[in-house]
């Protein structure tokens, strides 16, 4: 079972392998913010530091974004991704 860890919010997260990182910090009471939940407005941008190999690709909305809001290699945007492995998240 994958865990993820939340640095700011210094909580750590059991979740099941697939779960989407939004429907995570919801149900967790995660203090990262979302607006609008399809990868367009970059609030949920995160830094992963720790297993970007165990997040879904980039979706193409990320691909269009990310840069478009001068994200780093170590960023992401949490409304795009799924879970498949243990991860440690900064915001």
């Amino acid at each position: 079972m994958p865990t993820v860890e939340f640095v700011p919010d210094g909580k750590k997260v059991d979740v099941d392998n697939n779960a989407r990182l939004q429907d995570v910090c919801e149900n967790n009471g995660i203090g990262l913010p979302f607006a609008c939940k399809d990868g367009q407005c970059a609030t949920c941008l995160i830094t992963v530091e720790e297993g970007m190999q165990n997040l879904s690709p980039k979706t193409d909305a990320e691909k269009e974004t990310l840069p478009a809001a001068g994200a780093t290699e170590k960023q992401r945007l949490a409304c795009q991704c799924s879970l498949k492995g243990n991860v440690k998240l900064n915001y």
